[in-house]
């Protein structure tokens, strides 16, 4: 295992993989994120969100939570993901590559502002991601859908409380912020 607290010289993919996995890491250009603990809000916004997408989602996709999708120089833990459910299964390393990556989540939590809202989202759009959802859980809660166009998101639907998000894409989904709580 690496040791977290001594560790010359960048870190690599490899080097992230020797880490225990009881921790949520994220790597960026070399530098290992240490990321709190998710509060048990923001792990009920994903169980739920989780679950209604893996209601949703035809048969050959899959919706997990807190799994690592490789993205350009990094490694970014996503809340949720929708993946194509026979290469993800197949995984054994914990990391996607993000072309099997259909939507990616990311829940805003304090720590993570800056990150969910400008940082993913560009490397979630540079990877190929076809659809990026954030959740902002203060003052809503609410949900902002995202397609990709070129190089960057779009904002396609939000969807709060008494208004349910509804989409086709990636797949047939309805989304009712209110039950994230």
């Amino acid at each position: 295992m690496a040791d977290v607290a001594v560790h010359p010289g960048i870190w690599t993919e490899e080097d992230y993989l020797s880490l225990p996995e009881d921790r949520h890491f994220e790597l960026l250009e070399g530098a290992l994120i240490v990321n709190p603990t998710p509060t048990v809000r923001h792990q009920q916004a994903s169980f739920a969100l989780t679950a209604a997408l893996g209601a949703a989602a035809p048969p050959d996709l899959l919706a997990v939570e807190a799994v690592g999708v490789r993205v350009p120089d990094g490694v970014f833990v996503a809340d949720v993901l929708v993946a194509d459910r026979e290469v993800a299964l197949a995984d054994r390393s914990g990391l996607l590559d993000a072309g099997i990556v259909r939507l990616v989540v990311e829940i805003v939590s304090p720590s993570s502002r800056s990150m969910d809202r400008l940082t993913k989202p560009s490397l979630y759009a540079s990877a190929g991601i076809q659809h990026y959802w954030r959740v902002e859980l203060d003052g809503g809660p609410a949900v902002y859908a995202y397609r990709l166009d070129g190089q960057e998101y779009v904002a396609v639907a939000e969807g709060g409380p008494g208004q349910p998000l509804r989409l086709d894409r990636p797949f047939p989904v309805t989304v009712d912020p209110a039950a994230l709580e």
